[in-house]
């Protein structure tokens, strides 16, 4: 008997002892009030910009979203702000093209955040294809337009489609010509806004060709950034043909010769210095300016204290022309003078910058790794041997790795 008490004390210890170190319930601390945190992707800047860089049309993008609070969160992706794909995980494939990518966290209490990027599929060698300039593709209606690109005598049509995979079609374009590096047409009457421009081939299959801004107004795209102070002045852009008047701070400008993609003028004489700049049509209305925070009447334009022979924004490699300024526009520079070259420094394994010749042979500045410790712009003199070189070359290239030109000046 007193061994059974025993055992039986025993085994109530034990009983307790295991009942208290049964794991508690975990304690779940989200709320549907949170705000939303993305976890994941997160890229070792910090910023939250991605690029994702797809071989070839058939090469999906994949990829999760780790975000918080899970429970009350819905993810959405974008790719030039349309809608793609809902869900944690994307497992899916795209038109060849560079496209604008957002990933949006969304509350049920319609709090949000973003992530922000960008994705490259690039096309097969054997795919008609045409890439959208740095500065957009603009397009103006009854006009015709020339696009560049490879394998464009296989194109059959141009569709204007208001979706990514190109079903939602807007025009179905006969090109009016076409050879294999450039193709033409004509848009017919459309409304302002952006389009996805597709290709279609003989047996009906659509390939990427990124997208269109369309723009029915009169609108300034380019050159207005600076002003040459008494020399000539070339703006370009769509629809300019009715351009009549120029205004640059107080002084008004009538004497201009305009057309459909551009007005020539003579830039007043003015000093070094900052100015107010504005365009009008013979009905008086305003041409529209398109800069980075969007479609204004009135822009800011600079006289420089520098002269620019180049502007683009080229992401260089070690190919010496995609980035040369030719010998016409290297004759305005004197021996002696300071060449400046702007950069941006995007994400890349590595930031490399040479100056050089079409031939390679003549170095303006032996190749400098690490430029995203180099002053910016970085500089250099344009000596006499240099100068030659251009003659005997018919230009001088900028070539590297991880930079993106977006200007040469010198002074």
């Amino acid at each position: 008997m007193k061994t059974k008490n025993i055992l039986l004390l025993i085994s109530l210890a034990a009983a307790t002892i295991f009942t208290g170190c049964q794991p508690e319930a975990p304690f779940d601390t989200q709320s549907p009030d949170d705000a939303p945190l993305i976890l994941t992707p997160y890229n070792e800047s910090g910023t939250g910009t991605f690029t994702y860089d797809l071989l070839n049309p058939d090469t999906p993008l994949y990829d999760s979203v780790t975000v918080t609070p899970s429970k009350y969160t819905t993810i959405n992706w974008y790719l030039d702000k349309q809608l793609v794909y809902t869900g944690i995980k994307i497992d899916m494939c795209f038109p060849a093209g560079k496209y604008a990518l957002t990933i949006e966290a969304v509350t049920d209490a319609g709090l949000r955040t973003e992530r922000t990027g960008t994705v490259t599929v690039h096309p097969y060698d054997y795919d008609p294809y045409s890439a959208a300039p740095a500065a957009g593709r603009h397009l103006a209606p009854g006009v015709e337009t020339t696009i560049e690109g490879q394998n464009l005598s296989k194109a059959k049509a141009v569709i204007i489609s208001s979706d990514i995979f190109g079903l939602e079609v807007v025009h179905n374009i006969t090109p009016t010509y076409q050879e294999d590096g450039f193709l033409k047409f004509i848009l017919p009457e459309t409304e302002d806004g952006a389009y996805f421009l597709r290709l279609q081939d003989e047996n009906g299959k659509i390939y990427g060709a990124d997208n269109i801004h369309v723009h029915n107004g009169a609108v300034a795209l380019a050159g207005f950034q600076e002003m040459p102070a008494g020399s000539e002045w070339v703006i370009t852009g769509v629809n300019l043909q009715h351009v009549t008047k120029v205004k640059v701070g107080d002084i008004e400008i009538t004497d201009l010769q305009a057309s459909d993609n551009a007005v020539t003028l003579t830039a007043p004489a003015v000093e070094v210095g900052e100015y107010t700049l504005a365009m009008f049509n013979e009905d008086g209305s305003a041409v529209l300016f398109i800069t980075d925070e969007g479609a204004v009447e009135q822009v800011k334009t600079v006289v420089p204290s520098e002269t620019t022979i180049w502007t683009g924004a080229v992401t260089i490699d070690w190919n010496a022309d995609l980035v040369k300024v030719d010998a016409s526009a290297m004759a305005a520079v004197p021996v002696g003078a300071t060449i400046y070259v702007y950069y941006e420094v995007p994400e890349a394994e590595y930031h490399a910058m040479r100056i050089t010749t079409p031939w390679w042979d003549y170095d303006f500045l032996p190749q400098v790794d690490g430029m995203e410790n180099q002053p910016n712009p970085y500089s250099f003199t344009y000596e006499a041997a240099g100068k030659e070189a251009v003659d005997r070359t018919g230009a001088m290239s900028v070539v590297g790795f991880g930079l993106t030109i977006t200007k040469i000046t010198f002074k």
